[in-house]
């Protein structure tokens, strides 16, 4: 029997979330024994690896450049936002900061692609950032101006970089232009950590670098695999909707397996964020 499209595409996004809503939580416990830029660089250097697999159109070479410097926003910039911000509050701080990317897709698509918007996507622009005010309110044990702010860097570059990657993806397919510019930049990444003299190999146990290839394989290679597999069957537009769920199950994980406390501010905020990435 032959599966339905929207059926395999649930399944490809139910892994997609969850895998997604793993990474504060799973990174969280090495916060203090694994270096934040090492952890990026060995996630987007392994996935991009397993990405490099499925790749199913070859690049040019005069896009490379840009690619990467694109890829260097997510990989380098944003990833490591997030994993800072992971070590500086709570793992569903983190989790729902980034997962407020859509707000600011929208508005960089506004001011760089000069897309027209409706009123009610103005209104959840506005929204989201109320969200992300009342929610930063919300500060309990273990978050940080810090780590909040780091948060938001997250969600900002990431915005970035999925609006200048738009045109690339349209040009050639999503795995492909994922694939090469998250190895390129990750290589990229590493280089530098090399010679600045902060590329620290840490001194960890069997299960914390099983955290790590987790975080590189599963969540930075077949995550976004199945995400993009998502796309090919019922589109972008739906596909995305799972960013939305993500600050929920992230939560969720956070309370059950971090034993993390929530505010009310914090819940409320969470809302508002949830409310205006609908709208």
């Amino acid at each position: 029997m032959v599966m339905n499209a929207k059926v395999k595409a649930s399944l490809y996004l139910l892994f997609t979330l969850i895998a997604f809503s793993s990474i504060e939580v799973s990174s969280k416990p090495l916060m203090g024994t694994v270096d934040p830029f090492f952890m990026t660089a060995f996630r987007f250097l392994v996935g991009g690896l397993v990405l490099m697999f499925f790749v199913d159109k070859q690049i040019e070479t005069k896009d490379l450049l840009p690619l990467t410097l694109i890829g260097a926003l997510n990989g380098i910039l944003s990833m490591t936002s997030l994993q800072l911000s992971v070590a500086h509050s709570n793992a569903s701080t983190a989790a729902t900061l980034v997962a407020s990317n859509p707000i600011f897709v929208s508005l960089f698509a506004l001011l760089i692609l000069k897309e027209k918007h409706t009123i009610r996507r103005y209104i959840g622009i506005a929204l989201g950032f109320v969200g992300l005010i009342v929610f930063s309110l919300g500060m309990i044990s273990g978050d940080s101006w810090l780590g909040i702010f780091y948060g938001v860097v997250a969600a900002v570059t990431f915005g970035l970089y999925t609006v200048l990657m738009g045109k690339y993806m349209k040009k050639y397919t999503p795995v492909s232009v994922t694939a090469y510019s998250t190895l390129i930049s990750s290589l990229i990444y590493i280089a530098i950590l090399a010679l600045s003299g902060h590329f620290y190999v840490p001194s960890i146990g069997i299960s914390e670098w099983g955290i790590l290839i987790y975080l590189g394989v599963v969540v930075t290679g077949l995550a976004y695999l199945t995400y993009f597999k998502a796309i090919e069957l019922i589109g972008t537009a739906q596909s995305s909707r799972v960013f939305f769920l993500k600050p929920i199950v992230a939560t969720l994980f956070a309370v059950i397996l971090l034993g993390e406390s929530l505010s009310v501010a914090k819940i409320v905020g969470m809302l508002i964020v949830l409310f205006s990435l609908f709208l």
